[in-house]
């Protein structure tokens, strides 16, 4: 058991570490290219993603979560996955070459044609990178992909600014994805240490198969659920609604991808080496989520009280219908900086027809919202997607929990203090903007943010938050091991 826990705390320092280092270079990026575009070239861009990351599900249909779950993984089963992979790549490629022109005229925008040229080469590249990912994965080694991902986002980031500065507009934004998959991919290749043979077996990808279908079936309905409000805005509302949307879950997602996602990543195969054992399953996912809670809890709060200062300051003036639209996405993600671990539990329990069932009663909840709030412009898709996912985010920790015997009542108990001095930071940020009012928007969000770092470790001090204990732990277990 030593010998695991060592795995999984090497694993979350890479991740983490990684992670936290690549999405910091990741919003700098984002912040210059925003300064330097406007919200309809994101807009342009994230309208063509909607059909693009749609497809990209169909090139994995679970089969890699698959290689992560199954305990005896053979050479067949990866070079069967592979194969399977490459040539779902290849033929989606091509169809997304072909609607592009289709997809286009939905929109009423002729530039998306070529965007979708562009962006379909993302498809042979992650066929490629597939299996020696996963393979690094089940072997809970991090350190390769977490560069492989650094890498592709500092070159990506660097030759999208040039590509802005030489004129090319929004064309930078297409070619980013396209070369960050390469960089990552060529990387990933070069340290795998793994060739596939040509080999296939119709019986090793019905093994998979029968688990990969519910993950694949899950992500289908899940990704074209939460893209409905990009896809109606964009048909009803115009390219800049869905920029502003765009640009508002990205900022949202910054703190659930290094927190949330960089937990749940590790989680998955972690909890599926010890599937069997319920006990040790809930102790890790409790400790795991209360410790998610502590960091998220307080960015999500701290967005909502220095939205305005961070809008004006650091994106621009030409992105002030920002600041309700990303205040309201802020509460949706403080549940959704919870609910996303609740994928390892259901797959690490070999649950994937659970968790597909489940979200054919929540993902229709989160379209009706989305559909409800279009009549009040992009503000209502907002409100009517985050009432959703509170809604959503209830029944999922409940049917989740019971995999492995934790209530809701005591998962939501365990947030409480946690969520009582994020709330009180964010109070406190809020109440003494008005001192801070002489001073440049930019000045008074770096000031905002000391001072919720400050404030929120005082509450969580005072208030005795369970999760520091934990995090105090793992400090100085890393401390003593160095």
């Amino acid at each position: 058991m030593s010998e695991f826990k060592d795995k999984v705390l090497g694993a979350l320092s890479w991740t983490a570490g990684g992670k936290a280092t690549s999405q910091l270079i990741s919003i700098g990026f984002g912040i210059a290219l925003a300064r330097m575009l406007t919200p309809d070239d994101f807009g342009l861009i994230a309208m063509m993603m909607v059909f693009t990351g749609f497809a990209g599900l169909l090139m994995d249909v679970g089969l890699g979560s698959a290689l992560v779950q199954k305990e005896n993984v053979t050479e067949l089963h990866y070079n069967t996955v592979f194969w399977t992979n490459l040539g779902l790549g290849a033929a989606l490629t091509v169809l997304i070459v072909l609607i592009s022109p289709l997809i286009a005229g939905f929109y009423d925008r002729e530039e998306l044609t070529a965007v979708g040229y562009i962006l379909s080469f993302q498809f042979i590249l992650g066929a490629l990178a597939l299996v020696p990912r996963q393979r690094l994965v089940k072997r809970l080694n991090f350190s390769v992909v977490t560069i492989a991902d650094l890498l592709g986002m500092i070159v990506a980031g660097v030759a999208a600014i040039i590509m802005v500065k030489l004129g090319f507009g929004y064309w930078a934004l297409a070619w980013q994805f396209v070369i960050l998959r390469l960089v990552a991919t060529v990387y990933i290749w070069a340290f795998a240490r793994w060739v596939p043979a040509f080999t296939f077996s119709k019986y090793a990808l019905g093994e998979l198969f029968g688990f990969s279908f519910y993950v694949f079936a899950t992500q289908m309905i899940r990704y074209a659920t939460q893209q409905a409000d990009k896809l109606l805005a964009g048909r009803f509302l115009g390219g800049n609604a869905v920029g502003l949307l765009d640009k508002a879950q990205s900022m949202m997602l910054f703190p659930l991808s290094n927190v949330s996602h960089v937990v749940g990543s590790v989680m998955f195969p972690a909890l599926s080496m010890i599937q069997n054992d319920k006990l040790h399953v809930r102790s890790i996912y409790m400790r795991c989520t209360q410790a998610i809670a502590l960091l998220t809890f307080p960015m999500m709060a701290g967005m909502f009280a220095v939205a305005e200062n961070f809008v004006f300051g650091v994106l621009g003036e030409q992105w002030g219908d920002l600041v309700v639209i990303l205040r309201i996405l802020c509460v949706a993600g403080i549940a959704i900086s919870i609910v996303t671990v609740t994928g390892s539990v259901y797959l690490s329990q070999g649950m994937a027809k659970l968790q597909f069932k489940v979200n054919l009663l929540t993902r229709p909840i989160a379209l009706i919202g989305v559909v409800a709030g279009l009549r009040w412009g992009v503000e209502g898709v907002a409100v009517g997607a985050t009432a959703a996912t509170l809604i959503n985010t209830l029944i999922t920790l409940h049917v989740a929990g019971n995999l492995i015997g934790l209530s809701l009542g005591t998962l939501l108990c365990s947030f409480f203090k946690t969520f009582i001095a994020a709330i009180m930071m964010s109070a406190v940020i809020m109440t003494s903007d008005s001192l801070l009012s002489g001073l440049d928007p930019l000045v008074r969000f770096f000031v905002q943010v000391l001072e919720g770092v400050i404030v929120y470790c005082a509450f969580a001090i005072i208030l005795k938050v369970g999760a520091l204990e934990d995090v105090k732990e793992v400090l100085r277990e890393k401390m003593f091991r160095s």
